[in-house]
């Protein structure tokens, strides 16, 4: 399976402790082309802890022209203070988890995605026709090269 990939520093805000900085994982997968995943380390003995959205929805919340909340599910994003970060909330409410990344970082890997698969040719990348699709994800890339 391919995939693009990208390694993301996050700062996890939580309401009743204090701020920690680790890193997690973003990444992509060409099986599942309309979807976006981060990877939070888990503490140790814990399952892994993988978030899955809509790659649109970056695409969105990353549209410098956009303000506001993007989002109405368990995840969100929103302006941070700091303009070179993006907020990521997981579960909006009074146990929400508030994330920062950093909006170079998240428009890099989107790109990378994009590169892929662009936005809006999904449904073309999302058959059962694997061959075909190598095909043309091998001819995409030999164009991207050159």
């Amino acid at each position: 399976m391919s995939t693009s990939r990208i390694r993301t520093t996050l700062q996890v805000c939580l309401a009743d402790q204090p701020n920690r900085v680790f890193t997690a994982r973003a990444f992509y997968e060409l099986t599942d082309p309309y979807a976006v995943h981060i990877d939070f380390p888990p503490p140790p003995g814990a399952p892994d802890n993988v978030w899955t959205f809509d790659r649109e929805l970056l695409a969105t919340a990353l549209d410098p022209t956009r303000k506001g909340v993007v989002g109405a599910g368990n995840i969100r994003f929103t302006e941070a203070e700091a303009t070179d970060y993006l907020a990521i909330i997981l579960h909006p409410g009074p146990q929400a988890c508030r994330l920062y990344a950093r909006r170079d970082e998240l428009t890099s890997f989107l790109a990378q995605t994009t590169r892929r698969i662009p936005l809006g040719s999904e449904a073309d990348w999302a058959e059962a026709d694997w061959d075909r699709a190598l095909i043309r994800l091998t001819t995409q890339m030999r164009r991207d090269a050159s």
